[in-house]
């Protein structure tokens, strides 16, 4: 015979609706934003068992919480320097001390390239460099992981977090 689990919920729809609507989102959000730091763990745990990692390339992996919309996005991007040179992320510096966005093109990969053949008098020809290929780099899909890794958990994971939250808004704010 098979086993049935029943949630009942009343008593949290009750507590949800008297909270205030700044309470109500702000119980939502918390919830969703340690979820995304949750993911962003994941991906940034993906992300080392698969390239040479370090603080910086790490802070590119970002986890967003949306403003409006109840939700959150893991993405990698990179993140220049303010006026007074601090807040950049997720920029690798290469050997010639330049600063690449490596993350973006590690999820993907990127198409085989090659230099343009350089072109002057007859002369100079004979002296000059012929095209050659500069490489590709190879795809390591590490967002595609954290994906495939996370995608049955977070659903629940959030109704918990959410409801752990309201509970924990409603309690500081004596709506029990």
């Amino acid at each position: 015979m098979a086993q049935s689990i029943e949630y009942d919920d009343k008593n949290l729809q009750r507590l949800f609706a008297e909270l205030e609507p700044k309470r109500r989102m702000q119980a939502l959000k918390g919830g969703f934003r340690r979820e995304a730091n949750k993911v962003r763990k994941t991906a940034i745990n993906n992300l080392r068992s698969s390239i040479s990692s370090n603080k910086d390339l790490e802070k590119g992996v970002r986890a967003i919480v949306f403003k409006r919309a109840a939700g959150f996005r893991v993405t990698v991007g990179t993140k220049k320097a303010g006026k007074n040179g601090k807040g950049e992320a997720g920029f690798h510096t290469n050997r010639q001390g330049l600063k690449k966005p490596v993350l973006i093109w590690a999820e993907d990969g990127t198409a085989e390239r090659e230099t343009k053949p350089k072109q002057g008098t007859r002369r100079r020809a004979s002296r000059e460099r012929e095209a050659h290929r500069t490489g590709k780099m190879r795809r390591y899909g590490f967002m595609a992981q954290t994906l495939n890794g996370v995608r049955d958990t977070v659903t629940q994971d959030i109704r918990d977090l959410v409801t752990e939250n309201v509970t924990k808004i409603a309690e500081k704010y004596g709506c029990r």
